[in-house]
């Protein structure tokens, strides 16, 4: 096959087409044949596609045809090709015009990524991190001049704009920093807009698992924002704009925060006990979400000595372990696992021994159901819950008051369990021993709900 022939094949004659029009870089030249030619950058396919027209220019230059200066022209002019230029001063031919200012579609923004890309090593310094991405924004009008240049041409290999420069930018971070691109959940998304040099940073969620022990009644496990001031500060809340001086969630933050420099935390837990209860036993599976950490690489001994030490007589932690986004949905669909509760209740009168033998006897392996409590019903929808209970162990306290240990389904409202809350909840503690009955102090004893990794 000639040069000849070879050049009026239908890919450097669209690329002609196109240099004719506007002035386009390597890469945005290269970046309209992106699907042919395996392991070559679109940059590589524009330099190969100009080359072998200059040679072609050259050719019929030499053979006094004026395609050849036209060709020879346009590369040195829209192609910026340094080497048509060459040629054409070779041939004594003066280059018309002056050096283009800017690429059509780029507006030179391929030829300064290295640039921008040391800018964004140097945004990731401070970061622990093992993956990124890149994401790419640039404005609607780019994408629209390129698609109607593809179409002025009927170009049909081409690729997005928006894909060429982040895989140019991913490529040339991941050299520099040694960390690996993540298309699903990375550390880091950096989002970039070529065009502008605007950088910005996303750094995703840190996920540490733990079991806790909430050794003290009155703490909440998240933090109870004032409902007069929106966590303004007001008098009702005595201008901390919460409702409780401390939870669960923020007696973690404290060391976490001090550990990962994040800002913020947020506590995903199996289930939730009532402020006046406490956690014992082996304590309840939760993971504390760290927002935007900047370190990520834990010494998870120490971080839970370190909870422990400044929460001491009110909470315990263990089995801490870093976990996943993925592992809060798992935790939370077992909040219905099983538990076991210890609750002292008061009896309005002496209840006899027959009676808590019939509770143990008639509780064993039996559902029941449970309309919305009235105390919550503020802020849960109004519904039927039907859990069972797998067994139930009564001691005598002393004469009006009873130990029971109650074996049961997740999601359970014991304190109604007991009192009955007024018909809401059947059968009820109160309805079998036909003494009213309420909860006096609740103890969480076992979760049975798995969450670690």
């Amino acid at each position: 096959m000639t040069l000849r022939r070879f050049a009026r094949l239908e890919v450097l004659d669209k690329a002609t087409a196109l240099l004719d029009r506007y002035p386009l870089c390597d890469h945005c030249l290269g970046r309209q044949f992106s699907m042919l030619g395996h392991g070559l950058t679109n940059g590589e396919r524009g330099r190969a596609i100009k080359r072998l027209l200059v040679l072609e220019g050259s050719r019929l230059l030499g053979e006094k045809d004026a395609a050849g200066e036209r060709l020879l022209q346009r590369l040195a002019g829209h192609g910026f090709s340094e080497t048509a230029r060459a040629t054409l001063h070779a041939a004594g031919v003066e280059v018309e015009g002056g050096e283009e200012t800017a690429f059509y579609l780029c507006g030179n923004a391929f030829t300064g990524l290295d640039a921008l890309c040391d800018r964004v090593v140097e945004r990731l310094a401070p970061y622990e991190y093992d993956s990124f991405l890149v994401g790419v924004t640039v404005d609607d009008q780019v994408e629209d001049r390129e698609d109607e240049l593809r179409a002025g041409v009927k170009a049909r290999w081409g690729e997005s704009i928006r894909r060429d420069f982040s895989r140019e930018i991913g490529r040339r971070v991941m050299e520099a920093t040694g960390r690996e691109v993540a298309f699903k959940r990375p550390d880091i998304l950096v989002t970039i807009d070529p065009l502008t040099g605007t950088i910005a940073l996303k750094v995703h969620s840190l996920f540490v698992y733990g079991r806790y022990r909430k050794l003290v009644r009155g703490i909440p496990q998240a933090k109870w924002i004032c409902r007069q001031c929106g966590g303004q500060g007001c008098d009702a809340c005595h201008q901390t704009g919460k409702l409780y001086p401390e939870s669960v969630e923020e007696l973690l933050a404290t060391p976490l925060l001090h550990a990962t420099a994040g800002t913020d935390v947020k506590i995903h837990a199996a289930g939730r006990e009532d402020i006046d209860a406490r956690v014992l036993g082996s304590g309840r599976p939760f993971i504390i979400e760290v927002v935007n950490p900047v370190k990520r690489r834990l010494d998870l001994p120490q971080l839970a000595a370190d909870i422990n030490r400044t929460a001491a007589g009110k909470l315990e932690v263990d089995q801490l372990a870093v976990t996943s986004k993925d592992r809060v949905r798992r935790l939370k669909a077992r909040e219905g696992a099983e538990k076991i509760y210890r609750a002292i209740v008061e009896f309005a009168e002496v209840v006899p021994d027959d009676a808590l033998a019939r509770l143990e006897a008639t509780m064993a392996q039996t559902v029941i159901s449970q309309r919305t409590p009235t105390r919550v019903m503020h802020r849960r929808a109004e519904k039927v819950r039907r859990r069972r209970i797998v067994s139930i162990k009564a001691t005598r306290v002393n004469p009006t008051q009873v130990e029971l240990v109650v074996h049961c389904e997740g999601g359970l409202y014991i304190k109604e369990f007991i009192s009955g809350d007024g018909g809401r909840t059947s059968l009820s503690v109160s309805e079998v021993t036909q003494s009213p009955a309420r909860c006096v102090e609740l103890d969480v004893l076992k979760v049975y709900a798995e969450g670690a990794p």
